[in-house]
């Protein structure tokens, strides 16, 4: 099923756009946010100051005037409302409480009926008057119980015992209401307006900024396009355009500046790999199209030849007298077992040349692995009198590497040389230590006397089914891979083989292994 497509506003298809929206919302809540925490903090601060201010007014009173009868003990209720009124003429914000010892109001010079509720908790008050609080404290107002008011308290002393306490609210009816038109002055619009200028700034200048950012990677989005655009025309088989090659100079670029030069850098490198990559697909195309015709050939050729002789004698077996039949069936025999090692072969080489192998390092002896190679390529040594010679300073040459993979590269070696030294020839195995600054390995050649190979065939006789124009593989019984499993295993081991060969007196592969401490 196709996937719906989503129309998007042109506000927000560029990355510039998105990131001007965010820095205006960011900016509009930020601003909101400092605004409502200014305020907050401004309403604290304030109250704070006022207490402080205020904080001695109860204890100034209960000082200056006897707010319980001495004879009676009971409040003296005239004293209480003309203080009451005379404080708030005094302090507006100001609203004087008697209370009895459990918090109760007994007196105040308020209306009855704007008191909502009459009794007050004393642990903020008691707060208070021990010192211990921080500033603002706030107790409950009696006319509006849903809100909490900064005061000042004091005890109301009676013949040196407490008997109840003096509670002054310091918020008002009249205070809130100058706050209320506070809310609306001047000053307050004068503060949005400055918070609107400053915010509408920081967008100019955030755009702007934002701007100068992405132009960088604008050009990087529409160089990534033309090469995305590019490679789908390599795929076609178009040409190359100019466009990869002033990609891939940005690798060797001065060092970057910023983070957008680091990733303009980082893509030319990774252009320069996709199209080094690419080519390496052509090339690894090309050689599977030579392979796959290679296989085909040595794989008919074996099998062609088994089939004609396995149907002359179907065929004509009545007519073939016994020497004749035992040598068809000898010969259908050679090309099957031609045509076995070729697949193994082919089927060995398709492992060491998979992504996961990798060989089992161990520690052995290579002097008797030599001697084991040797012994049991023994017979096909004697069938044309070859000579070996194995030469090394003694047999305590120990190298980690993969014991059985190095076994087949002195087999396919010695057969190899075996194939084109002729009868009475002579092989010569070396073994020599060598030392450097860094590491000890042990080098070893293997040099035969036979026909040697021309310079021209020197570079291509590691390739798989490389075929020498003057000697045939069948003719030596060889697959035209076992050079190219060599090459393979020693890359394994990351140590590269070399050749050294002269027509008609002979050849020497060289290679080395890591010495085993």
């Amino acid at each position: 099923m196709s996937q719906p497509t989503v129309n998007r506003s042109p506000l927000t298809r560029t990355l510039s756009s998105k990131l001007s929206i965010a820095l205006i919302l960011i900016l509009i809540s930020s601003s909101v946010a400092m605004f409502l925490a200014g305020q907050f903090w401004m309403k604290q601060y304030n109250e704070e100051i006022t207490q402080k201010i205020n904080a001695s007014i109860a204890m100034y009173i209960t000082d200056a005037y006897e707010l319980i009868g001495k004879d009676d003990e009971k409040p003296k209720l005239d004293v209480i409302k003309e203080l009451s009124r005379q404080a708030m003429i005094i302090n507006p914000i100001a609203e004087v409480y008697l209370l009895d010892s459990t918090g109760r109001i007994i007196a105040h010079a308020l209306p009855e009926a704007s008191i909502q509720q009459r009794t007050i908790p004393l642990d903020p008050i008691k707060a208070f008057i021990n010192g211990d609080a921080v500033f603002p404290l706030h107790g409950v107002d009696p006319r509006d119980p849903t809100q909490t008011k900064i005061f000042s308290a004091a005890q109301v002393p009676n013949s040196g015992a407490a008997q109840g306490y003096l509670y002054v609210v310091l918020g008002s009816k009249i205070y809130q209401e100058m706050g209320k038109d506070i809310k609306s002055s001047h000053s307050r619009s004068m503060a949005v307006m400055t918070l609107s200028m400053i915010g509408l700034a920081a967008v100019i200048a955030g755009v702007l900024i934002f701007s100068l950012l992405i132009n960088p990677l604008n050009k990087l989005s529409k160089r990534i396009g033309q090469f995305s655009e590019q490679q789908r025309g390599n795929t076609r088989g178009r040409k190359h355009s100019s466009l990869s090659h002033s990609l891939s100079q940005q690798a060797t670029s001065p060092p970057a500046k910023d983070e957008i030069d680091q990733l303009q850098q980082t893509f030319g490198q990774m252009t320069a790999q996709i199209e080094q990559q690419f080519d390496q697909l052509k090339d690894a195309d090309n050689s599977r199209r030579e392979l796959i015709a290679n296989v085909s050939h040595d794989l008919r050729t074996p099998l062609a030849s088994a089939q004609g002789y396995l149907e002359t004698l179907l065929i004509k077996d009545k007519q073939l007298s016994q020497n004749e039949r035992l040598h068809y069936l000898k010969t259908a025999i050679s090309s099957t077992t031609r045509l076995g090692q070729l697949i193994g072969d082919l089927f060995e080489l398709s492992k060491l040349e998979a992504i996961n192998v990798a060989p089992k390092f161990e520690t052995f002896s290579l002097a008797e692995l030599v001697y084991d190679t040797l012994q049991e390529l023994e017979l096909e040594l004697k069938d044309k009198g070859i000579h070996y010679q194995v030469i090394m300073p003694n047999h305590s040459l120990n190298v980690h590497a993969d014991i059985s993979l190095i076994q087949r590269v002195f087999e396919n070696l010695i057969r190899n040389a075996i194939a084109y030294t002729p009868q009475n020839g002579n092989i010569v195995f070396q073994l020599e230590p060598q030392a450097t600054f860094t590491t000890k390995a042990i080098k070893i050649s293997i040099s035969d006397n036979g026909a040697g190979i021309s310079q021209d065939d020197l570079p291509h006789i590691f390739e798989r089914f490389y075929t020498n124009p003057d000697k045939s593989r069948e003719a030596h019984n060889s697959t035209g891979l076992g050079l190219a499993i060599v090459k393979r295993i020693l890359e394994l081991h990351n140590s590269p083989i070399k050749v050294h060969s002269t027509l008609n007196q002979g050849t020497c592969f060289e290679f080395s292994l890591p010495f085993a401490t």
